[in-house]
């Protein structure tokens, strides 16, 4: 009898662990994906079903489980099953909890493109419906593929920060602020302003001043790299001045982009 009472124990224990250890879904990798958005996330990439009742509630955080960046438009990504299996590992899952399976290596694609500071212009001139020229060109602007269209305020003045948010398909995908001239030959007519607000705006005031240190800013793709400088003359947003620096005899020319801030397009 207690042979009998000790196979049954070790046969429940037996059913116990091998439920315990029963995975609570599978993954089937694909081969090729294309995805728009700026993450890869696991179920852009995998088809994932629940295996239990457990494995079904945690479907959706499974689902949205971020995996890697994604490459830039038009360029390519190749991920492998071992990377997908790590970043499972990094996020609490263990070997014993899915099944990985489908294709060995993922090829993403990025879909989208690039909005280039022309394109950026042409489209704030048709939501304002008057001349703008970009005084800094921003960096790289990189949207879905689709009807692109800005929305934005307007200007009190020639010389503006324009606060953008832009559409792609009627859907708001980035914002953004650009230093743009606004208007016909720097003139801009706008009614219903305060008689003040010249005054009270940032444009109008020397945001640089002679002999002030200030921060110098430039962009290398998408590193925004700075140093210090010394300003030879006063600015005002938007406005162009030479700036010293300690490792070059000849002045910078730079754009005054905020208080004691100037951008250099070049070192």
């Amino acid at each position: 009898m207690r042979w009998k009472g000790a196979t049954v124990m070790v046969a429940l224990m037996t059913i116990t662990v091998a439920v315990a250890q029963q995975p609570k879904v599978r993954i089937v990798l694909r081969d090729r994906v294309a995805v728009a958005n700026l993450t890869v996330r696991l179920g852009d990439i995998a088809e994932v079903t629940a295996l239990s009742d457990e494995g079904e509630k945690l479907l959706p955080n499974l689902l949205d489980l971020p995996i890697t960046p994604s490459p830039l438009p038009r360029y390519r990504r190749v991920l492998t099953a071992g990377e997908v299996a790590t970043k499972l590992a990094q996020a609490g899952w263990r070997n014993s909890e899915f099944i990985l399976d489908g294709a060995r290596q993922v090829v993403i694609i990025r879909t989208g493109k690039t909005l280039t500071a022309s394109e950026l212009e042409s489209l704030l001139q048709k939501s304002l419906n008057m001349p703008v020229k970009l005084l800094l060109t921003p960096p790289p602007i990189i949207i879905p593929d689709g009807e692109v269209s800005v929305q934005t305020e307007l200007p009190s003045s020639p010389r503006s920060l324009l606060p953008v948010t832009l559409f792609v398909n009627g859907q708001p995908v980035t914002t953004l602020k650009v230093l743009a001239q606004v208007g016909s030959n720097g003139h801009l007519t706008v009614s219903n302003r305060s008689p003040t607000a010249n005054h009270q705006s940032p444009v109008a005031a020397f945001l640089v001043r002679r002999r002030q240190t200030v921060r110098l800013v430039t962009r290398v793709g998408n590193v925004i790299v700075e140093a210090q400088g010394t300003a030879l003359q006063d600015g005002k947003l938007g406005d162009e001045i030479l700036v010293a620096v300690a490792w070059s005899k000849t002045p910078l020319k730079g754009i005054v982009s905020g208080e004691r801030e100037v951008t250099i397009s070049a070192w």
